[in-house]
């Protein structure tokens, strides 16, 4: 009987688990429809201390949907939107950069304040290959998501200050 009951939470709990991967299946006809995919590497400051990319999805008509997140290069940002008369642009803007902050260490811990925690790599639910993405989006309440497979380098760009993130 011991055993039996092992077997059937075994089976629940296993169950439970796949259930939670396939809710995130990926939607191969999305509502909207997508114009040429870009991504902007860019550099900012004096001695190209900051980097980072700019991911632009040009929507040539939405059909009801609300483009939310961009999973790329092993981060997801939310996706900021851009209308200007009839076009439609999402952008996500990613930085990456690797300038590490000194922590203060004192056996005073007035004097370690300001520092602040490192920051936790997020999991990626998606194993994307290079150039590829997956963009997050609502219909009616509902999530899903859509895998955009050619993404075109453009040129790289340098600003003279490190530009606005929303991250």
């Amino acid at each position: 009987m011991m055993r039996l009951l092992n077997i059937i939470l075994g089976t629940v709990i296993i169950m439970g688990f796949s259930q939670c991967g396939s809710s995130q299946k990926l939607v191969d006809n999305p509502p909207f429809v997508l114009g040429e995919v870009k991504s902007e590497p860019w550099t900012a400051g004096v001695n190209k201390e900051a980097n980072g990319v700019n991911v632009y999805l040009p929507v040539e008509n939405e059909n009801g949907a609300e483009l939310d997140s961009l999973y790329y290069q092993n981060k997801v940002v939310k996706l900021e939107r851009i209308k200007k008369d009839n076009y439609l642009v999402y952008i996500a803007r990613y930085s990456f950069n690797k300038q590490s902050q000194d922590i203060i260490m004192h056996a005073d811990p007035k004097k370690e304040f300001g520092n602040k925690p490192p920051q936790v790599k997020a999991i990626m639910p998606f194993e994307l290959e290079e150039g590829e993405a997956i963009v997050s989006y609502t219909v009616n309440g509902k999530v899903n998501y859509y895998k955009i497979s050619e993404i075109e380098q453009s040129t790289s760009i340098h600003y003279r200050e490190v530009p606005p993130l929303k991250n």
